[in-house]
């Protein structure tokens, strides 16, 4: 080939991979219509109903205080550091909050952490947050007084001054924080606008950025933040995490006191109009409590006079969290400003009963906290700790899909090294579905000692059963046979920890498997998708022994990954927690592959009819989160591992989405239900249909008005036709058998020559 034609060629891959990135971007008019509902299936654990299931969870929640409604009532946004996920609760009394996820569209994006607080003096909390690049971003509320729409002035990066004269050429820089710290944002000194304290990670002590507005005598629209004390509350921290009241040693500057960041909150703890300084470094499960000493001693500066490393004092101190977080606002309602702590690192925190909430019960300026609960919020969840994994399976044979969900079980409790599976069984109806938690180590699997799993469940084996097969963190595969038969309860066990006999490559970690006949050979092959977002395809070759092939690394183009616009050249990020699954989803006969992803939504594509060697279209519009326009994408959390399953017999398929925050979230179809295959007008023949559910046989009689020639046909929950028949005129009925059907909803319909037609749904229990 000459050096022309190789140019050529390459200009073209440029051309075709812009052209693909510029169609995904494109939104697509999806035949799909899910929307992501809070409310389900009801959830009991033990003898308690589980009041709002689908929350998704918390790992290290930040609480702030903000007036969502328009009421004039504080709410509380909570920012999860873990996934970036914000969630809002609408206050509706009291210490009474409601999720309510339509307002997250209309609140900003935010990285790392997420304070509220009034900088331009209007009465309206404003946000903070951070950049990807840590710099500070500021958002000023513009929302019209009284309304409910929120609206945001994006002022993008800020800057400070710094203390040099005119002649320094670069008086400005970004006002950049550590993304592991949680400064402080409020009026330290007492003049009317706000400050900024932060731990400063290179020369190891706390930075005060003062707004100059007040002093001079701008308006509220015009602030500055400038650098005013490099070593405020001079004190001194040690490697053991001490405290050395009145030292600041600029020598030491160099050394390092504790790795990592550091959280801070401020609070007048006397009445005395300075304020006290609440500190927390990572590593360390304890607050340190700092007295200011400088309206007592008339101080020029901020200054610490006395340390107490219990904290709260007078109640039980918060001193069982890893690295711990204090949020000062009102929980209550009644005016006075509570406590809130929760963990502040990104991972391997405690992640159940970890939000400690101390009610004040002094004021606002001299608090007494007592603490009331260790599960603040997350009382009213399901919360299985970190890293759901959901898959349907019908576990006791009963007919209906009961819930299978693997979790870390919490790191405070597991150290992330033995997962655990829970166990929900269907207890429900089709009109009602409940599920019920039975073991939170269902199959005593957390004896296993696996990581990261992510379950799936399908006929290996080809004896009728689902077996069990469970994708682990270092890119392996778990078998577990089902031994029972078909049509009998699991009996699942352990047969081989590397099923596939391959050796991954780097980035093909937190393996995600997907048991799926791609070549409808009679062999289930097995879809796997990996850390580096891509879906690999392993074709069954053989089944005693089990042998696989690699027939790809990138089946149907498939991806967990987003592509990065914010770089040159463009390019996919790194890592995409791939999650595939295989599903008739709506009900038209052709499979889709759906991906869980680490960005919070699950993309779709329509494989159906193509090779894997196509590179496919991603459809990320098919399903949506309720807001106000009734049209936003979702934004889950992060590592969305979905699982479907039909569940209410309208021939639609719900989904619950696992999420890496431990919990679950819910989405089910807005569309009609869609007909049963061959459904004419919809009018009764008033035909009997028993026994159901049924076991060998189902018999149908006809009834009154049932004259004629009738066809029946009996189609699975997947539209796909079963069994057809027919009763000649003179026939009085038929007996249809069901022995051989699996467990599981059916439908029957029948039609005559006059256009008269019914269907009945018929459960198969053996």
């Amino acid at each position: 080939m000459s050096n022309s034609n190789c140019i050529f060629t390459n200009m073209l891959k440029k051309s075709l991979l812009t052209l693909l990135i510029c169609v995904v971007a494109i939104p697509v008019f999806s035949q799909f219509n899910y929307r992501l509902n809070t409310t389900g299936f009801r959830v009991v654990d033990g003898a308690f109903e589980v009041e709002n299931p689908f929350w998704g969870g918390f790992n290290s929640p930040q609480f702030q205080p903000f007036d969502l409604n328009g009421d004039k009532k504080l709410d509380v946004i909570v920012f999860d550091r873990y996934d970036s996920k914000v969630m809002p609760f609408v206050r509706k009394e009291n210490d009474v909050f409601v999720y309510a996820p339509e307002y997250e569209s209309l609140l900003p994006k935010g990285l790392y952490y997420y304070k509220t607080a009034d900088l331009n003096s209007d009465g309206e909390m404003d946000i903070f947050t951070l950049s990807e690049s840590s710099n500070l971003l500021i958002y000023i509320n513009k929302t019209t007084p009284g309304s409910n729409q929120l609206k945001f002035q994006d002022l993008g990066p800020w800057y400070y001054r710094n203390q040099f004269d005119s002649t320094q050429p670069i008086l400005y820089n970004p006002l950049s924080f550590s993304k592991f710290d949680m400064p402080e944002i409020s009026d330290i000194d007492g003049d009317g606008d706000l400050d900024i304290l932060s731990y400063d990670q290179g020369n190891y002590t706390y930075r005060l950025f003062k707004d100059v507005r007040i002093e001079k005598g701008w308006n509220r629209d015009t602030f500055e933040f400038q650098i005013m004390d490099i070593c405020f509350g001079y004190f001194n921290e040690g490697f053991d995490n001490s405290i050395a009241l009145g030292e600041c040693p600029y020598k030491d500057k160099l050394k390092p006191r504790h790795t990592g960041g550091a959280s801070c909150f401020m609070y007048d703890s006397d009445a005395d109009g300075d304020k006290e300084l609440v500190i927390s470094n990572i590593g360390f499960p304890r607050f340190t409590f700092l007295q200011n000493g400088k309206a007592q001693h008339k101080t020029y500066y901020d200054t610490m006079v006395y340390v107490d490393t219990i904290f709260p004092r007078n109640t039980t101190a918060a001193n069982q969290i890893i690295f711990p977080a204090g949020y000062y606002l009102d929980i209550s309602g009644d005016g006075v400003q509570d406590l809130i702590v929760a963990p502040n690192n990104f991972t391997d925190v405690k992640e159940t009963q970890q939000i400690w909430y101390y009610k004040n019960t002094g004021q606002f300026n001299k608090p007494t906290f007592d603490l009331v609960k260790t599960n603040f919020l997350a009382e009213k969840t399901l919360d299985l700790g970190a890293r759901s994994a959901p898959v349907f399976v019908d576990i006791d044979a009963d007919g209906d899909q009961d819930l299978l969900v693997a979790s870390n079980g919490d790191y405070s409790k597991t150290y992330g090294l033995k997962d655990q599976i829970a166990l929900f069984k269907n207890t429900g109806t089709t009109q009602a579905p409940k599920f019920d938690l039975v073991d939170r180590d269902y199959l005593n699997f957390s004896k296993y000692n696996l990581r990261h799993c992510i379950p799936n469940v399908g006929d290996m084996d080809g004896d009728g059963d689902f077996d069990l097969v469970v994708g682990t963190l270092k890119g392996k595969i778990t078998y577990f046979e089902n031994k029972a038969g078909k049509n009998n309860p699991v009996s699942w066990t352990f047969i081989d920890s590397n099923f596939i006999n391959y050796n991954p490559d780097l980035g093909e970690t937190n393996a995600s498997p997907c048991l799926y006949d791609y070549n409808k050979d009679g062999k289930m092959d097995l879809l796997v998708g990996y850390y580096n977002g891509r879906v690999s395809l392993f074709e069954c070759t053989n089944t005693q022994p089990f042998t696989f092939e690699l027939k790809s690394k990138n089946a149907w183009g498939a991806r967990g990954n987003e592509w990065r616009k914010d770089v040159q050249p463009q390019e996919w990020k790194a890592f995409g927690y791939a999650s595939p699954r295989i599903h008739d989803v709506n009900g038209d006969g052709k499979v889709e592959l759906m991906v869980g992803t680490a960005y919070g939504y699950t993309r779709l594509y329509n494989i159906d009819g193509h090779p894997f060697t196509d590179s496919l279209f991603a459809d990320t519009s098919w399903f949506y989160q309720k807001n106000f326009a009734d049209s936003t994408l979702p934004a889950l959390g992060s590592r969305i591992v979905p699982a479907f399953a039909e569940l209410t017999g309208d021939t639609l398929m719900e989904v619950v989405f696992g999420l890496g925050r431990g919990g679950l979230n819910w989405a089910s179809s807005l569309s009609a239900p869609k007909p049963i295959i061959g459904t004419k007008n919809i009018s009764t023949l008033n035909l009997k249909l028993f026994p159901n559910p049924c076991d060998q046989t189902v018999q149908i009689l006809r009834g009154n008005g049932a004259v004629g020639e009738l066809n029946i046909k009996m189609y699975n929950i997947h539209q796909q036709e079963i069994y057809s028949t027919h009763l000649s005129p003179n026939e009085a009925g038929v007996g249809i058998p069901t022995d051989q059907l699996s467990n599981g909803v059916y439908f029957v319909n029948v039609d005559n020559e006059n256009g008269k037609n019914q269907q009945i749904k018929l459960l198969v229990k053996h």
